[in-house]
C-alpha cells in the first residue's frame, strides 16, 4: 500500500478532504470547526444526569485515530468516487448543524464494502458503506442513519464502556475475529463466529431518538428514520431467505442495530412528538438517486466477484466453483464456502520463495508445528499442489496449497465436524480441483454490478422490473428490498427506481 496523500475541498464553512490509499482510492472527510468540549454529565437524549465516562474527549479522539486505518483496511479501503463522498459529506454537514453540538469535529468515510453497515467510533469517526448506500432510498433516510451514529458519538456511548470492553467489543465488532497466519489459528477459526458487540438497548433507543430529532431540526422528514428501519427489517428477512441463514451475517448493520417492530414504533412516536407532519420535511429522493446512480453494488474488482456458484477474481485472474448447495461468502482477505452440517472451506492467498517446494511450504511454513498426515503431492490444471489432513478442535481439516509461477500460493482450508469429513470429501475435492487461472480475455468479460436508476413506464410492475435484476434467483424480492417496496406496491409511470446490472 502506498503512502497517504490528501487534497482539501471546501463546502461552505466545512472542509472535506480526499485521501488516497493505493493508486486511486480516496477518503472523504468532514471536518467541523474545533470547539472546547467540556466533560458532559447530562444525557442529550434523556435530559437526565449520568456519570461522565472515565476517558477524556482527547482519549476518544486517540481511540478513533488509532482504529481508523484498521477500519479502512478491514472494509476494503475507501470508495473511490468523489461525487458520492462529497454528497455524503454534505448530508453529514447538514445533520450536524441540527445537533446540540454543531461545532464538534467529525470525520466521515465511505467504505468500499458491500456489507450493509454504518457505525461510529469515539472521537467523531463515522463510517457508512456503499452497501448501505445502495439500500437507502432518499436523502432523509441517509441523514437518519448518520444522525443515529452521530447520536452515539455525542452521548459518548462508546466511551461509557470499560476500556477493556471497548477494545474487545467496539473495535472487535468492526474488524471481526482476527485470524492469524498460522494454520492452527485459522483452523480454530473454522467454526468461530467472531466478536459480536452492540450498544445496549437503551443506547440504541437513545441514538434513534436523537437521530429523529436531528432530522427534524435539519429540515428533513423525521419519519425517515422509522421508514429506513422498517425497510431494513424487510431486507433482513429477504437476505436470510436467500442465504439460507437464520439471523444477520456478521458485520451487518442490523446485527448491532436490530430493526425490531418495537424500535420502529418508538422512532415513529418520536417523529410524531416532533410536531412535523409526515411529508412536511424534505426527503430529497431525486438528489440521493442522482448521487448513487452508477454505485458499485456487491463485490468490487479488487475483492473478486461471486457469480452464481463461482468465485472469479479478475485482478489476480483465477476462479473456482462451489458445489451445488454450498454458499460463497466473499471477505476482504478470505473467501468462505459454507455447506451443510457446518462444513466450511476457507480460501486465501500467500507468497512463498521460489526455491521452496509446495510440499515443504505446507509443512514448514503454512502449518509449521501442526501434527498432520503425510503430504500428498499432485497437480491442478498444471499447477503443483500439496495437501495434508489434521484434527484441530471439533473439526477434521484438510489443508491444500497450490503454487503459481509468480510465487503466489493459493490455499484452501476445509473442515467438517469430527467424524463427518468423509461424507463431504467428494464435494470439497471438487471445489479444490475446480481452481484454475484464467486468461486476460476471460477476466475482462466479468464486470462489476452497479446501481442504475431508471424511470418506470406505463405498465411496469414489480415483476417486470424485477426481471431486469442481474441475479439468478429472487429477482423480484431483491428488487423490492433494494427499493423499500411492499409486496403489493404499485409503480407509477415516471417513478424512479433502482435496478442492478453490470
Amino acid at each position: 500500500m502506498t503512502s497517504v496523500g490528501s487534497r482539501s475541498r471546501q463546502i461552505g464553512k466545512v472542509e472535506w478532504t480526499a485521501f488516497g490509499f493505493g493508486a486511486r482510492a480516496k477518503a472523504l472527510t468532514l471536518v467541523a470547526l474545533l470547539a472546547l468540549l467540556a466533560s458532559c454529565t447530562t444525557n442529550p437524549a434523556t435530559g437526565k444526569s449520568q456519570l461522565a465516562p472515565l476517558s477524556s474527549v482527547e482519549d476518544d479522539a486517540k481511540i478513533g485515530a488509532e482504529a481508523h486505518p484498521k477500519i479502512v483496511a478491514a472494509y476494503g479501503g475507501i470508495y473511490d468516487d468523489q461525487r458520492v463522498g462529497q454528497y455524503v459529506a454534505s448530508v453529514t454537514q447538514r445533520i450536524v448543524h441540527g445537533t446540540s453540538q454543531p461545532n464538534q469535529p467529525y470525520r466521515v468515510t465511505v467504505l468500499n464494502s458491500p456489507v450493509v453497515n454504518a457505525f461510529a467510533l469515539p472521537g467523531g469517526y463515522v463510517y457508512v458503506t456503499r452497501g448501505l448506500l445502495a439500500l437507502v432510498n432518499d436523502e432523509a433516510e441517509l441523514a437518519g442513519v448518520l444522525g443515529h451514529e452521530i447520536g452515539h458519538v455525542i452521548t459518548r456511548h462508546g466511551a461509557q464502556r470499560q476500556t477493556a470492553a471497548l477494545g474487545a467489543s467496539v473495535i472487535g465488532a468492526v474488524l471481526g475475529a482476527v485470524v492469524g497466519n498460522s494454520a492452527v489459528s485459522q483452523a480454530v477459526g473454522l467454526g468461530s463466529q467472531g466478536l459480536v458487540a452492540s450498544y445496549s438497548r437503551d443506547q440504541e433507543y437513545q441514538a434513534d431518538m436523537l437521530g429523529v430529532r436531528y432530522l427534524a431540526a435539519a429540515g428533513y422528514d423525521p419519519y425517515a428514520q422509522a421508514d429506513f428501519l422498517a425497510a431494513m427489517g424487510e431486507n433482513s428477512k429477504i437476505e436470510a431467505q436467500i442465504s439460507g441463514q437464520d439471523g444477520e451475517p456478521q458485520g451487518n448493520w442490523l446485527a448491532s442495530h436490530p430493526a425490531t417492530p418495537e424500535r420502529v414504533a418508538a422512532a415513529r412516536r418520536e417523529a410524531a412528538d416532533s410536531q412535523v407532519t409526515r411529508g412536511q420535511g424534505e426527503r430529497n429522493r431525486s438528489a440521493f438517486l442522482h448521487a448513487v446512480n452508477g454505485l458499485i453494488y456487491g463485490d468490487s474488482p479488487a475483492q473478486g466477484f461471486i457469480r452464481g456458484q463461482s468465485f472469479i477474481h479478475t485482478f489476480a485472474r483465477f476462479r473456482f466453483d462451489a458445489p451445488a448447495g454450498y454458499h460463497i461468502v466473499n471477505g476482504m482477505e478470505t473467501v468462505l464456502v459454507t455447506g451443510p452440517n457446518k462444513v466450511i472451506a476457507k480460501f486465501d492467498t500467500a507468497m512463498k520463495s521460489a526455491n521452496v517446494p509446495i510440499g515443504t511450504y505446507l509443512t514448514n511454513v503454512w502449518a509449521s508445528n501442526v501434527a498432520m498426515s503425510p503430504v500428498n503431492l499432485f497437480t491442478i490444471h498444471g499447477l503443483a499442489a500439496a495437501s495434508a489432513t489434521t484434527r484441530i478442535g471439533d473439526y477434521d481439516a484438510r489443508l491444500v496449497a497450490i503454487a503459481a509461477p509468480s510465487g503466489k500460493v493459493y490455499r484452501f482450508m476445509m473442515g467438517a465436524p469430527r467424524g463427518t469429513f468423509p461424507r463431504y470429501a467428494g464435494a470439497l475435492d471438487a471445489l479444490v480441483h475446480s481452481f484454475r487461472l484464467i486468461s486476460a480475455k476471460e477476466a475482462a468479460s466479468v464486470k462489476p454490478l452497479r446501481v442504475h436508476v431508471v424511470i418506470a413506464r406505463a405498465g411496469d410492475s414489480l415483476a417486470s422490473l424485477g426481471a431486469r435484476m442481474a441475479f439468478p434467483t429472487y429477482r423480484v424480492d431483491r428488487f423490492r428490498a433494494l427499493n423499500g417496496l411492499a409486496a403489493n406496491a404499485v409503480l407509477l409511470p415516471g417513478e424512479k427506481v433502482k435496478l442492478i446490472w453490470p
